[in-house]
């Protein structure tokens, strides 16, 4: 099957073993959209199962898989990227097998009606962040708390030099000094060992000490090893979302460029 140059051309096929044939084909580097009636099973750590409902299905070139329904962001079911789908006929009906090796899983979706089947050639990009980090830095201490500390918490200051080099922000919470690192591009371990480094400074200090990583995203690493060391990471989209003020993070850069 041939397609016209289009972000998305629908499959109208009616045989199943066409089907299959079509998906199975452009799913290396297409993103396959299914919305129909699906029944869902799952089997990994634990097992779960689906009943028929009406559900959209999208399959990444990645191996991605998500199942989603008509509320929440999180999707009912998912498989990660590096997973493999294949489109198989049980019968006449279509089925989807994704398969995850370490830990292994399978989800098995069952295609009972197909209301209607798309691919679509997307594009692979990154976001583009806005302000430097001296601005999101003069955003938290405009406001301490949208980092869900108490009402109490008071800058102590920023750029507080160490012998390891100097702290983004430092803040005061009762008796316990938070040590605050603000990224402005996807943290990884290096971040999270200039964290520890400055950390365990104010500890050797006799210090009550938290630690903070703020950055757009985390590596899956990087992740592992804040939660090794206690410490806390807080994505850029949620530290702009709990500004008690409503005020967006462009609004507050060009604020304070005049």
């Amino acid at each position: 099957m041939c397609f016209v140059m289009k972000i998305c051309n629908d499959i109208n096929e009616s045989s199943c073993t066409t089907i299959v044939k079509i998906l199975n084909t452009y799913k290396k580097e297409w993103v396959i959209i299914i919305v129909g009636q699906t029944s869902i099973e799952y089997i990994g750590r634990a097992s779960s199962y689906a009943y028929p409902a009406n559900r959209m299905i999208i399959v990444k070139p990645d191996g991605s898989l998500l199942v989603h329904e008509s509320t929440r962001v999180d999707p009912l079911n998912w498989q990660p990227p590096k997973s493999s789908s294949y489109f198989e006929c049980i019968g006449d009906k279509l089925r989807l097998r994704s398969t995850r090796d370490k830990p292994y899983e399978e989800v098995f979706i069952e295609f009972i009606e197909i209301d209607f089947i798309k691919v679509c050639k997307l594009s692979t990009t990154k976001l583009s962040i806005i302000g430097r980090e001296s601005d999101l830095i003069k955003l938290i201490v405009s406001n301490p708390q949208i980092l869900t500390l108490t009402e109490d918490a008071s800058i102590v200051g920023i750029d507080i030099p160490t012998p390891y080099g100097k702290i983004d922000i430092l803040i005061k919470k009762g008796d316990t000094m938070v040590v605050v690192e603000v990224k402005n591009e996807k943290a990884g371990v290096s971040a999270v060992a200039q964290l520890k480094r400055y950390v365990e400074y104010y500890l050797s200090q006799n210090n009550k000490v938290e630690g903070i990583l703020i950055a757009p995203e985390i590596t899956q690493e990087a992740l592992a090893l804040m939660n090794r060391e206690g410490f806390r990471f807080v994505a850029l989209h949620e530290l702009v979302g709990k500004s008690r003020s409503n005020l967006t993070l462009e609004k507050f850069i060009n604020i304070n460029k005049t």
